[in-house]
């Protein structure tokens, strides 16, 4: 008896080596394109995403670009900048206002137009080219 199944089912097996069944073979197919579609898919929605984040940083520096070169072109007297605070901790930052823009910058370190600070005793002295200017700390600093 146990013969006889066995050699049923390698019977069975053959034949179906031979002869798969096509729907199937069909579906399994269908669903193998089906995944790769999605796939590539996926793909070019996560190039289509890195192309848009490049896009906008290239515009960002663009922006700053300009906005950089329309300040120091423009030679804005360093009397309009104002002193808001100077942050302690690891870093130290200064932080001013000039028009409507806050501007932060570490001591020691110029920013893109040319401008740097530096903190002496009770003064942030602002420097840009040869201007120079002092704004008094604020009490208690």
């Amino acid at each position: 008896m146990i013969q006889a199944w066995m050699l049923a089912l390698a019977f069975s097996s053959s034949v179906l080596d031979q002869h798969p069944n096509d729907a199937a073979l069909e579906r399994i197919k269908a669903l193998r394109a089906q995944e790769l579609a999605e796939l590539q898919a996926a793909s070019r929605a996560r190039q289509m995403q890195h192309e848009l984040a490049t896009a906008a940083a290239q515009q960002q520096i663009q922006q700053l670009g300009s906005s950089a070169t329309a300040n120091f072109s423009a030679g804005p007297a360093l009397s309009a900048y104002q002193l808001l605070a100077v942050v302690g901790g690891d870093q130290q930052v200064v932080v001013l206002k000039h028009q409507q823009q806050l501007l932060r910058l570490v001591p020691g370190e110029s920013d893109a137009s040319g401008l740097m600070a530096s903190i002496d005793g009770q003064h942030v002295r602002l420097q840009r080219g040869h201007e120079q200017r002092l704004l008094a700390l604020p009490r208690g600093w």
